[in-house]
Formats: structure tokens, sequence, C-alpha cells
């Protein structure tokens, strides 16, 4: 939508925040750039995944299982 500016009758209910995307794109203020499925750590808080793809996510955010890392109490 951002590289089509085309108003298609499926797009009616499209947000004005995408609007302005939209139009940041076209002024070339930003640029929008490809992220394959594997570069989506999002994913993480909004889809099941298999187990060694949370894994994977968990590490590139640097989350850890706290139980790891020891007591808080000293």
């Amino acid at each position: 939508m951002a590289k089509n500016p085309a108003f298609h009758g499926r797009t009616k209910h499209i947000d004005v925040p995408h609007h302005f995307i939209r139009k940041l794109v076209a002024d070339g203020k930003i640029v929008l750039k490809f992220c394959g499925t594997n570069e989506q750590a999002a994913d993480i808080f909004k889809k099941s995944l298999p187990q060694a793809k949370h894994q994977f996510f968990m590490a590139h955010l640097g989350v850890t299982d706290f139980e790891s890392r020891g007591s808080v109490e000293n």
C-alpha cells in the first residue's frame, strides 16, 4: 500500500496513521525495507513458534530465563 497509492475498496478501513506513513514514504522521509520471516523478532510476541525459532528470537532480544540467573535475594 505504501508503494501503490491506488485506492481500493478493500482499503477504506485503513486508519490515518497508515496514510501518514504512506505520505512519509512518498516524500522520501522514510524508506521501507523488506524484512524476511527469519528476521521478524516481534513474531515471538504475537504467534506460536517452533521451539528452535522461539529460542533464537529470545536470544536475539536478550531475553533470559529468570530461574537461570540465580536468586535476586542476597
